[in-house]
């Protein structure tokens, strides 16, 4: 049975207080290993076994570019940022995120509106994961929580996220795990460092010649102060507002530069050219194109720079082309040994050293960002390898070289790569020999799908097969075939008009009773298919070793002849029903159910907290649509539920100031066993309540849930 977001939440605050050690991975296929002790001690690990990373109470060390560890003395007055994805906390502590009663300022921000849990894997292990709204950002934040520890497997905030790999609770740390004894620098010579650039920055700033508008547009305002209206006298206090804004400038025959922080993310409101220059204003307030353009019309203008525009854009090309050239040099991974990178990087090793513009190109394209609609790209993060030792490196050669995994897959250009107008990469499994899935099998990828095999494999997030077995006719995989769409959208009272006059196996009996039985129409999405290719894949699809299944061996043999149909889907409690019609009359031709076996919880862990558990004498057995839920449906008044939770609170808690109480649904059918989740707040404090409803009219049961969670449990549920 599938816990609620309060249950799932009590098992992540269980791990409050306690050690934890673990791998966390991140999008750019690096990984570090984190240890954690309450409620200040962290250490962090790279791949090489070098902490880059140290905090206690006191002190604080990190690595810098150059391998050295910087100390500073930690002090109340100084503020830590993260750049970039987040910091482990986020996994390691992610109860902080969600306090029972948040008393740090925004706390009870970072949260808002949790979904239901939905059962997920996360790097082997079992989870819930759990969407919100973040209302600092106005992003979802979703969280994956361990199914049996209760820790955070998993963080996702836009395109970042982070995922724990083997944690590990309630190991005694020695307290020298958490200090830092090696040769180490002062953090106080950064900071000088940094305030000398910065005065050399802002010393040339100071020596361009400025060009000032002589006008700015103004509101004024007035405030009477004192007077006399039979004299006349009046004393009025005068202030005046004009927008804020940033003037920018470019000579005209030079163009214009990047546009650097902060102005980057500042709306252009305005641009003209006038003699050498082309001015710009850039302002998060409105501001009028007249008042715009009168405040470049008052600007006095400088003398641009005496040099020729022509020399200065060759010198700013010129260097620009090496900036661009180092990044190449860089990336391209000139003279690295292969046995150096073979942990937390996707490699793209050199095989062929017949065209060095060719292998530049390669690795490139491999690694170039490939949109993906708005402002979203991808792209895949290789280490590349280029070094003659491995001209002709074969399959074999490198399975050898690689010894024991990892890395589990590794990339090759070879000559077909290099010769080929498509430029496909040779991917390559390395890890176990195992005999499904057997060591040094291979596919071909295009450049431009390379993001998606990389993205996926370092996270494990897909097996190997999944590309494997998705390439085309030549063994070259151009990325998976778009997602076939539905011809009809239709709903399940529909399904039972159509098929009530020809239900002639017992299968398709009850499909017909369970559809037309229904209080609440469902939506069914209908796919035109062929018959023959639902044969197979129904005949060779994996239920399971306790699936319970009605009507299968009559589903095959009604389709094994093939022809045209559509084909459905509709959930029930614990399984799904698969059907077939004819396309034209929407006759059935055939369905068959698969049911589940009842959720099972894990067995309980000493020290972790249990949700409480709630047997109830109904399991509501129907699935609902919200989205298709109206006024007309017969519902549960949300008022009248809100009297009843209201009234269980002010049992339990009969000296308290009790509110809300609101059902967090808009429309609540009304189905016996259904569970209404509402929100109370008791001395100020939050607290979650289930309302489920009973086969007498508007009469609940009404149950508070406890911080370590409540799980439902009806008839046939453990």
């Amino acid at each position: 049975m599938t816990p609620t977001w309060e249950q799932v939440r009590g098992s992540n605050f269980g791990t409050m207080g306690r050690t934890v050690r673990g791998t966390v991975h991140r999008p750019d296929g690096s990984w570090t290993l984190v240890w954690h002790a309450p409620e200040e001690a962290w250490r962090y690990e790279n791949e090489s076994g070098e902490p880059t990373f140290i905090e206690n109470a006191t002190d604080r060390w990190s690595r810098d570019e150059g391998g050295t560890m910087v100390h500073s003395v930690k002090s109340p007055n100084t503020i830590y940022a993260t750049i970039g994805t987040g910091p482990p906390s986020l996994l390691l502590r992610a109860y902080d995120l969600f306090p029972a009663g948040a008393t740090r300022g925004f706390d009870d921000q970072r949260f808002v509106g949790p979904s239901a849990p939905r059962a997920v894997r996360v790097r082997g292990r079992d989870g819930w994961e759990v969407s919100a709204l973040d209302q600092h950002s106005n992003d979802t934040v979703t969280y994956v929580f361990d199914a049996e520890l209760g820790i955070a497997l998993r963080w996702q905030h836009g395109e970042d996220w982070m995922e724990l790999e083997n944690p590990s609770l309630d190991e005694v740390f020695e307290p020298t795990l958490f200090t830092w004894a090696g040769p180490s620098r002062s953090a106080e010579d950064d900071m000088a460092k940094f305030h000398r650039e910065h005065e050399e920055h802002q010393r040339v700033l100071a020596g361009i010649p400025q060009a000032l508008p002589t006008w700015l547009p103004m509101t004024t305002n007035v405030q009477a102060q004192s007077g006399d209206a039979r004299t006349g006298e009046l004393s009025v206090s005068i202030s005046g507002y004009t927008p804020q804004f940033t003037l920018r400038r470019w000579v005209t025959a030079i163009g214009e530069r990047t546009v650097e922080w902060p102005n980057d993310s500042t709306p252009e409101r305005y641009r003209r050219s006038i003699g050498d220059w082309t001015y710009e204003i850039r302002s998060y307030q409105e501001i009028d194109r007249a008042d715009c353009a009168r405040i470049v019309d008052s600007i006095v203008p400088v003398d641009p720079p005496a040099r020729d525009p022509a020399e200065i854009t060759a010198e700013l090309a010129a260097e620009e082309h090496h900036r661009r050239e180092a990044e190449v040099q860089a990336t391209l991974g000139t003279g690295r040994i292969l046995t150096d990178h073979l942990e937390g990087e996707s490699l793209l090793i050199r095989t062929d050293f017949t065209d060095d513009a060719a292998w530049r190109d390669i690795a490139a394209a491999a690694m170039a960002p490939v949109p993906q609609g708005g402002d979203t790209e991808f792209a895949a993060y290789l280490t590349c390898i280029d070094n003659p030792e491995y001209d002709g490196l074969t399959v074999d050669g490198l399975v050898e070289a690689i010894g024991e995994p990892p890395p589990y897959y590794a990339f090759l250009v070879d000559a077909e790569t290099v010769t080929n107008s498509e430029m496909p990469i040779l991917a390559v499994y390395t890890g176990p020999d195992e005999p499904e899935r057997p060591r040094g099998r291979t596919f071909r990828v295009i450049p431009s799908q390379m993001w998606g095999v990389e993205n996926n494999l370092s996270i494990a997030n897909m097996d190997f097969e999944s590309f494997a077995d998705s390439v085309d006719e030549d063994g070259v995989f151009r990325g998976f075939p778009e997602p076939v769409h539905p011809i009809e959208e239709v709903t399940t009272r529909e399904i039972a008009h159509w098929i009530a006059d020809d239900l002639d196996t017992d299968a398709l009996r009850q499909f017909h009773t369970q559809m037309a039985g229904r209080k609440y129409r469902y939506p069914v999405s209908l796919f035109e298919v062929d018959l023959a290719e639902v044969h197979a894949q129904s005949r060779d699809a994996d239920h399971g070793a306790h699936a319970e299944l009605l009507g299968y061996d009559e589903f095959l043999d009604a389709t094994s002849s093939g022809g045209a149909a559509l084909r459905g889907t509709v959930p029930t409690h614990n399984g799904y029903w698969t059907f077939v019609l004819h396309p034209g009359s929407h006759r059935p031709i055939a369905a068959y159910r698969i049911t589940f076996a009842p959720y099972v919880p894990p067995a309980p862990q000493d020290g972790v907290p249990q949700p409480m558990k709630l047997e109830v004498p109904f399991v509501c057995t129907e699935p609902v649509s919200f989205s298709m839920l109206t006024d007309d449906d017969t519902l549960i008044d949300r008022n009248v539920v809100q009297r009843a939770v209201l009234a269980e609170a002010a049992r339990l808690h009969p000296d308290s100031d009790i509110e809300g109480g609101e059902p967090v649904l808009r429309r609540i059918p009304r189905l016996v066993g259904f569970n209404i989740g509402c929100h109370v707040h008791i001395d100020g404090r939050p607290v979650f309540y289930v309302a489920i409803v009973t086969d007498v009219d508007d009469t609940f049961i009404v149950q508070e849930v406890p911080p370590e969670g409540l799980r439902v449990v009806g008839p046939g549920e453990d």
